[in-house]
């Protein structure tokens, strides 16, 4: 017990410096993220087994995401209002994608993500140690694109694995995290989404959270409780559309994103 008391001790004091210093505040509630981020890793892991046997693997990934929802809210005071969550229940099996900020995003995640949904990930992930065994046992979706292979061949295999899990697949379109100095956009999307969507025949469903830059903003050393405001658009459906018109429903789906993005983000405070 004695690691127990110098962990509440050394916390305690880093608080009462954290008075003083925005950086020890930053970086001790960087340490308190981690540590959710670990329990819910462990909590799956632990979990897996009976999902396994229930024939649910792919809700582990739920049961991650809910644990470490609820610990950052406890630990963090972040909290997450969803608008139109029961569409994605409605639209299931989709594909969803979101907007990528910076890893808030996590937070947002364990809040949204729905029972029977899976992450599409590079096939050389499932190798690596404790994240790849994850994915593994939450019967997540691994993708390797051969040298002959075109993009949407790739998704339309991994289509079929899809359509064979019956699950909803979530996907960053913009590859990457978007940070703005001028106020809340958006990096270009990438197709591999809508290609999914297309080869499965499912809808594509947008979610957009809010721009969390009166929350946290990692260059100012910025990190505070508060609310993220998350809206799930209408479902776009996939049925009658073409494989040419993929690109130019991509770039509308960004624009109809953005909007709701400005519409429901606050005005930008200074730190």
């Amino acid at each position: 017990m004695h690691w127990l008391l110098w962990t509440v001790i050394i916390d305690g004091s880093l608080a009462v410096a954290a008075i003083f210093s925005r950086k020890v505040q930053y970086y001790r509630r960087l340490v308190h993220y981690l540590v959710c981020v670990l329990l819910a890793s462990m909590t799956g892991i632990a979990a897996s087994p009976v999902l396994w046997a229930a024939g649910r693997r792919a809700s582990c990934n739920w049961v991650v995401a809910r644990t470490f929802y609820f610990l950052s809210w406890a630990v963090l005071g972040i909290s997450v209002e969803i608008e139109g969550e029961e569409i994605m229940q409605r639209a299931a099996p989709c594909v969803l994608v979101g907007n990528h900020q910076s890893m808030l995003d996590l937070v947002m995640l364990g809040r949204v993500f729905p029972q029977q949904t899976v992450i599409l990930a590079k096939r050389a992930i499932s190798y690596y140690p404790i994240l790849g065994w994850f994915m593994l046992l939450a019967d997540d979706i691994f993708i390797s694109r051969g040298s002959k292979q075109s993009a949407s061949d790739m998704f339309k295999q991994a289509s079929s694995v899809l359509q064979s899990k019956g699950v909803s697949v979530w996907f960053f379109p913009e590859g990457t995290r978007g940070r703005f100095n001028d106020g809340p956009s958006m990096l270009p999307f990438k197709v591999g989404a809508f290609l999914l969507a297309y080869h499965a025949k499912v809808p594509v469903v947008p979610v957009v959270v809010m721009d969390i830059h009166n929350i946290y903003d990692k260059r100012s050393f910025w990190s505070v409780p508060g609310k993220l405001r998350v809206k799930v658009l209408e479902p776009i459906p996939m049925d009658s559309v073409r494989e040419e018109d993929l690109k130019a429903l991509m770039n509308s789906t960004r624009e109809r994103m953005l909007d709701e993005l400005k519409q429901i983000s606050p005005a930008r405070e200074q730190h």
